[in-house]
C-alpha cells in the first residue's frame, strides 16, 4: 500500500503533466485561431481593398466614357451608363455587405462606406441631369452638368480613397494586435512548460526522496524483525537457563554491593561486613591530599583515571597474603590486618615506605602527566570504632601536615575530633547569626610616611558566650563541610562596610579556591559593582603555590583591575614560583612571607633574599610590605633594606577596626 508521501507525489506529477499538456493545447489553439485569423484579415483586406479599387475604377472609367463618347457623337450612351451605374451599386454591396460580415472593422469605416452609398445616390442623380442637359442640346446646361459631373465623380473618388485607407489602417492595427497577441501565447507556452518541467523535477526528486525513505523504513523495520527474532531466540535461551541466570545476577549484584564501580575493590560495605566477622588488628586509611582540586582543574573524567590508576598501584604493591585492601570511595583506601603476629612498627613502616613510594609515582593519561601525595591514619585499637578512630588520626596528619598519624590510647586525637565538632556546631551557628566578624591588622608605611595606613580584614568566629575564635580553628573545618564560601562572603561583606563606614583603605584575602568557586565570584562582583569606594580595596592572593592556570588567575586579576581595586601576592618569596607570578600577574604589591622575615634581624641569608626582593619589586613598580614584624630588631632591619610597609604583632595586633583607628602608630 502506497504511503501519503507517495500518493502526494504521484498527485503532483500528474497534475503537472496535466497542466503542461493543457497549456501546449491551449497555446497551440491560440496560435492556430491568430494564425487563422491573421490569414483572413489578410484575405479581407485584399477583398477590400480590390472592390474600393473596382469601385474607383469603374467610376473613373464611366466618367471617362462618357467624355469620350459626348465629345465623338455629341450624345450619349445610355446602356453603358446603366450598365456602369450597376457596377458602381454592386461593389457598393458588395463592401457593405463584408464590413457587416466583419465586426472587426471600426465604426469610421462603416461611417465612410455611407457616405459613399449617399455620394453614389448623389452621383447618379448629377448623371441623370446631364442625361436630361445633352438631350435639351442646351450649351449651358450641358456645361453646367459636366461640371457638376465632374465635381461629383472627383468626391466619389476621393471618398473612396479614405475608405481605401481606413480599410489599409484597421486591417493594420488588428493584425498588429494579433502578432502581439500571438507573442504573448508564445511566451506564456514557454513559462508554462518550464513551470510544468520544474513541478516534474520537483516530483521526480520528491518521488526518489520517498523512495529511499521507504527504503531505509523498510531497511528498519527488516532490523526490527530480524531483532525481534533475535530477542525472541534470546528470551527462549534465558527461559531454558532462567535459574543459572538468577545465580549469575545474584552473584553480580553482591559485587556491586561489596565492590567499588570504579577499581572492583572491595568496598565500604564490605569493610563493615569483614569488621564484624572479623577481628581486625591494624587498620589505616590512605587519603590522596588535595584531590578535589585536581579533580576541579581537570575534570571527573580524568580524576576517576586517577582512581583507577592508584587503586592499581596499591593492587600491585599491597601484599594480600598479609593484609586486606578497601576502597571506600573517592580518594579513600583502606589497609587492614587480621594477623596480631605482625608487629605495629612493621604496619607503621609498611605504611610509610607505601607513601614514601607512591609519592613518587608519575602517572600518565592521554597527554597529561601527575604525580600526588598521600596522608594517612593508623590506627591498632578501637574495635567496631577503628575507622573512626583511623579517621581522626588522618586529620590529625593533615592538621600537621605530616604523612601519616597513629591513633593513641590516651584519647588525645579523640579529644581532638569533639573539638572538632563543637568548632563545627560554632561556625554554623555564626553561619546563620552573623557571627563571623572581621579583625583589623594595621599595615604601615615605614618609607612615605605620607601615605594611608592599610588594614587587613582577618575573620575571627564568635561564639554564643562571646568568645573570640581564630580563624585557623574553623578554617579547615569550613572547607571539610563546604560552608567555606560563606565565610568568604562573610568577609567581603564586612570589609566594604568598614570602608564605606570609615573610608580606610583595608585589603581582603582570596585563595585559589574562592577564585574558582563560581558563587564566591558571582558575589563578589555583583557588591563590587553597587560599590563605589573599589580604590580603597586590596585583595591579597593566597595559596599562590597552587597557581596551576595562569590564564584563569589573569583573567580574574585584569577584571579586578578593571574596579579600580589593587592586587597583592601574599607569602612571596616562600617558593620559586612566587618570582614567576609577579613576571606574569599584574600585582601593585607582594607581601614577604614570614619564614623571611622573623628571624632577618639575626639570618644574613635573609636579609640578602629580602633585598633582592625589595630591589626587583622596585624595577617593576611594585611596593613591598614585610608581614611578622615581631620586635624594633626586625623592624629597624626591613626599614633600612627599603621595605615599603610593615605589618605584625610589633606594629599591631588583630582588633576591631575601632580599636585600631585611634591607636595606629610605629616607632
Amino acid at each position: 500500500m502506497k504511503s501519503k508521501s507517495q500518493q502526494w507525489v504521484y498527485f503532483t506529477l500528474l497534475v503537472s503533466f496535466g497542466l503542461l499538456m493543457y497549456s501546449l493545447l491551449i497555446s497551440y489553439k491560440n496560435l492556430h485561431r491568430s494564425s487563422t485569423l491573421l490569414k483572413d484579415l489578410s484575405t479581407e483586406q485584399v477583398t477590400l481593398s480590390y472592390y474600393a479599387n473596382h469601385l474607383n475604377y469603374t467610376v473613373k472609367k464611366n466618367q471617362s466614357d462618357i467624355l469620350q463618347y459626348l465629345s465623338l457623337h455629341n450624345n450619349l450612351d445610355l446602356l453603358n451608363m446603366q450598365e456602369a451605374q450597376k457596377k458602381i451599386q454592386s461593389d457598393i454591396k458588395k463592401l457593405k455587405k463584408l464590413t457587416q460580415l466583419k465586426p472587426n472593422f471600426s465604426k469610421k469605416l462603416e461611417k465612410t462606406l455611407l457616405t459613399i452609398e449617399k455620394r453614389a445616390i448623389g452621383y447618379n442623380l448629377v448623371q441623370q441631369s446631364l442625361i436630361t442637359a445633352v438631350n435639351s442640346h442646351d450649351t449651358e446646361d450641358i456645361k453646367d452638368a459636366l461640371i457638376g459631373f465632374d465635381m461629383i465623380t472627383s468626391k466619389f473618388s476621393h471618398d473612396i480613397s479614405i475608405l481605401m485607407n481606413e480599410v489599409k489602417t484597421s486591417l493594420t492595427q488588428q493584425i498588429s494586435i494579433l502578432q502581439e497577441t500571438n507573442q504573448q501565447n508564445s511566451l506564456i507556452l514557454i513559462f508554462s512548460f518550464i513551470f510544468a518541467s520544474f513541478l516534474i523535477i520537483i516530483s521526480v526528486y520528491k518521488f526518489h526522496s520517498a523512495n529511499v525513505k521507504i527504503s531505509k523504513q523498510l531497511l528498519l523495520k527488516e532490523e526490527a524483525q530480524n531483532g525481534l527474532k533475535n530477542a525472541q531466540k534470546q528470551l527462549l535461551l534465558y527461559n531454558e537457563n532462567l535459574e543459572n541466570e538468577i545465580t549469575k545476577k545474584t552473584q553480580e549484584l553482591h559485587k556491586k554491593i561489596y565492590s567499588n564501580f570504579l577499581s572492583g575493590l572491595p568496598n565500604r560495605n564490605k569493610l563493615l561486613e569483614d569488621g564484624n566477622k572479623y577481628d581486625f588488628a591494624k587498620m589505616a586509611i590512605l587519603n590522596i591530599d588535595k584531590f578535589q582540586s585536581f579533580n576541579d582543574v581537570y575534570g571527573e573524567e580524568v580524576g576517576n583515571v586517577a582512581l583507577k590508576q592508584t587503586a592499581q598501584w596499591l593492587i600491585e604493591h599491597v601484599d594480600t597474603q598479609e593484609y586486606s585492601l578497601y576502597h571506600l570511595g573517592g580518594d579513600e583506601f583502606v589497609i587492614t590486618s587480621i594477623d596480631r603476629y605482625i608487629n605495629n612498627t612493621k604496619f607503621i613502616d609498611f605504611i610509610q615506605k607505601l607513601l614514601n613510594e607512591y609519592k613518587n609515582v608519575s602517572f600518565t593519561y592521554e597527554d597529561k602527566s601527575y604525580q600526588f601525595i598521600m596522608s594517612s591514619g593508623i590506627t591498632f585499637s578501637g574495635e567496631n570504632k577503628m575507622l573512626a578512630y583511623a579517621d581522626m588520626a588522618l586529620k590529625d596528619a593533615k592538621k600537621k601536615n605530616i604523612p601519616f598519624s597513629v591513633f593513641e590510647d590516651d584519647k588525645k586525637l579523640e579529644r581532638s575530633h569533639q573539638e572538632d565538632m563543637e568548632i563545627q556546631k560554632k561556625l554554623l551557628y555564626g553561619l546563620e547569626n552573623n557571627g563571623l566578624t572581621s579583625y583589623f591588622q594595621p599595615i604601615v608605611p615605614v618609607k612615605e610616611t605620607t601615605h594611608p595606613v592599610k588594614y587587613e580584614s582577618l575573620v575571627r568566629l564568635i561564639d554564643e558566650e562571646g568568645k573570640v575564635i581564630p580563624p585557623f580553628k574553623f578554617l579547615d573545618i569550613a572547607k571539610q563541610n563546604r560552608v567555606y564560601y560563606k565565610v568568604t562572603k562573610q568577609v567581603i561583606h564586612n570589609t566594604l562596610n568598614t570602608i564605606q563606614k570609615y573610608k580606610v583603605p583595608c585589603s581582603i584575602n582570596l585563595s585559589l579556591t574562592d577564585i574558582k568557586n563560581e558563587r564566591t565570584i558571582k558575589y563578589l562582583y555583583s557588591v563590587l559593582d553597587e560599590f563605589d569606594l573599589t580604590e580603597l580595596l586590596t585583595i591579597e592572593l593566597l595559596e599562590t603555590e597552587d597557581f596551576d592556570n595562569y590564564e584563569e588567575v589573569y583573567s580574574f586579576c585584569m577584571k579586578i583591575r578593571t574596579y579600580g581595586i589593587k592586587i597583592a601576592l601574599d607569602d612571596f618569596g616562600s617558593g620559586y614560583s612566587n618570582f614567576t607570578h609577579i613576571l606574569h600577574l599584574p600585582v601593585d604589591y607582594i607581601k614577604i612571607d614570614a619564614s623571611l622575615i622573623s628571624n632577618i634581624d639575626r639570618d644574613l641569608s635573609s636579609q640578602i633574599m629580602v633585598e633582592t626582593i625589595v630591589v626587583l619589586a622596585k624595577k617593576l613598580n611594585v611596593e613591598t610590605i614585610a608581614e611578622f614584624v615581631s620586635s624594633e630588631d626586625i623592624l629597624d632591619m626591613v626599614k633600612s633594606l627599603g621595605v615599603d610597609y610593615v605589618q605584625g604583632f610589633h606594629i599591631g595586633k588583630p582588633l576591631p577596626i575601632e580599636d585600631q583607628l585611634s591607636t595606629t602608630s610605629i616607632a
